[in-house]
């Protein structure tokens, strides 16, 4: 027969219990709020993809679509020149007026983007087929490999990339060709250092070791394990660079180093209306504004590709 102080302990342990029990369930709700706290934090990639950077994608998708599609585009033709109409101000005709030679501003604007994303596209590549398997062979490889390549790199970023890139077309004649791939080469160290910084950690991570013991080849393991996981720096500073090379082929051709004239550029155009700054403003404005929404648009895109790629 239970005694009754076996009674009442088990009274408080039952009581003991149930004061218990609350802070138990409290514990879960904080888990839970925890999970929950870090599943908003790991959104999905759109949603860290934030509004600047979707209002640049839009205008740089506009850009690029006017760019190739512009032979399509009910404008006048941007080498047609008609000297009643010099400087003349927006009209129904000319949307945003004419130059000093009678060109209509709209259609040079439009036809503009096509040089404009050409020297951006030259430079881009040119710094990634140099500057991916440079840093990739210094980061993989490491060793003599790795130093014997970062000190050329240092080497090779004590250049200024414009002034190089001047002297360059100076000597081989103006061509944005020449300039912008001058410019990627020079710029192309950089990618590497980057990429190197990236390679480090993943050529030891656990599945690059697995395929060294099943005998796989280490530049098969370099190009198909460790480059695609070290790519999204690499990635987000290509981005960056292209609104800088905009910027540099718009400044090449403005020093007339870029496209040649009479074509379409809008650094050239913008240069030709600088002189005449005084009788037509707006000839100076149009190319001026287009520059600075291309590179706008371009940069922030890299600033919503940081947050999704490297900030996973």
């Amino acid at each position: 027969m239970p005694s009754p102080s076996s009674g009442e302990s088990n009274v408080r342990l039952a009581a003991g219990t149930a004061e218990a029990a609350p802070p138990v369930q409290s514990t879960q709700d904080a888990t839970s709020a925890s999970v929950a706290a870090r599943g908003l934090g790991r959104a999905p990639g759109m949603r860290r993809f934030g509004l600047a950077p979707r209002i640049g994608l839009a205008i740089f998708c506009l850009l690029l679509l006017a760019s190739l599609l512009a032979p399509l585009l009910p404008v006048d033709d941007p080498l047609q020149q008609t000297l009643s109409l010099r400087n003349a101000g927006p009209s129904a005709h000319h949307l945003l007026g004419t130059d000093l030679v009678g060109r209509d501003m709209l259609s040079r604007v439009i036809y503009g983007c096509r040089s404009a994303f050409e020297g951006v596209a030259l430079g881009v590549v040119a710094m990634l087929a140099l500057g991916v398997p440079w840093g990739l062979a210094a980061g993989f490889f490491g060793a003599a490999v790795d130093e014997v390549l970062m000190r050329i790199a240092d080497a090779l970023l004590s250049f200024p990339p414009l002034i190089l890139a001047i002297g360059v077309v100076s000597a081989l004649g103006p061509s944005i060709s020449h300039a912008m791939v001058t410019v990627g080469v020079i710029s192309a160290p950089g990618i590497a250092r980057l990429l190197r910084s990236a390679v480090l950690p993943v050529r030891d991570a656990q599945f690059v070791l697995i395929a060294r013991s099943l005998g796989v080849s280490r530049l098969l393991i370099a190009a198909r394990h460790v480059l695609p996981n070290a790519m999204a720096p690499v990635i987000v500073q290509a981005v960056a660079a292209a609104s800088y090379f905009l910027i540099v082929e718009a400044a090449l051709s403005f020093l007339g180093l870029g496209v040649p004239p009479p074509s379409p550029s809008w650094g050239a155009d913008m240069a030709s209306a600088y002189l005449n700054f005084t009788a037509n403003p707006v000839a100076t404005v149009v190319p001026g504004l287009a520059i600075t929404l291309g590179a706008w648009s371009i940069s922030v895109v890299g600033d919503g590709l940081r947050d999704v790629l490297v900030r996973a």
